[in-house]
């Protein structure tokens, strides 16, 4: 498995490549990076990722509130659906939070590691990039875009 496709898959079974750190960081896209430290006042190179298990992750990330980064070492997993406890009241909870414009961006978390364990990380990469992009002029968005800002596109 390609380590930049192991490195597109959170823990927690977020999908890295439509969070605006790892796509500003990816684009070099300085305004966005410094928006994103604004928001979430933290200094601009923090904000700067290259997905969940690179070497390169945002700082909010790599102190995770949520607790899965210390939950994977103590269980021995990269992802959660490896470990014997899966599904855990720690996903549970962390699916119901983190709500922005209407878009809930952890729903689908445990549907998503459940898919990975029975058809493997690879396959659920390569549909999340598709449906990461717009389907019109397949520009990279962020996960909670409803309209394509380069052709306007409507998102579903």
């Amino acid at each position: 498995m390609a380590q930049d496709v192991r490195n597109l898959v959170g823990i927690c079974g977020l999908y890295c490549g439509t969070c605006p750190s790892y796509i500003a960081n990816r684009e070099n896209n300085v305004a966005e990076l410094k928006k994103r430290s604004r928001e979430l006042n933290i200094p601009v190179e923090d904000t700067r990722c290259q997905g969940c298990q690179s070497d390169r992750v945002m700082s909010l990330c790599v102190d995770c509130h949520n607790g899965f980064r210390r939950c994977a070492r103590e269980h021995e997993v990269t992802w959660c659906f490896e470990c014997s406890y899966f599904p855990c009241q720690r996903l549970r909870n962390f699916r119901d939070i983190h709500v922005i414009d209407g878009i809930s961006h952890h729903a689908h978390v445990i549907d998503d590691l459940q898919y990975m364990k029975e058809h493997g990380i690879e396959r659920w990469v390569a549909e999340q990039e598709k449906a990461g992009r717009c389907p019109h002029c397949e520009k990279n968005l962020y996960w909670f875009t409803r309209v394509c800002p380069d052709c306007q596109t409507r998102i579903k």
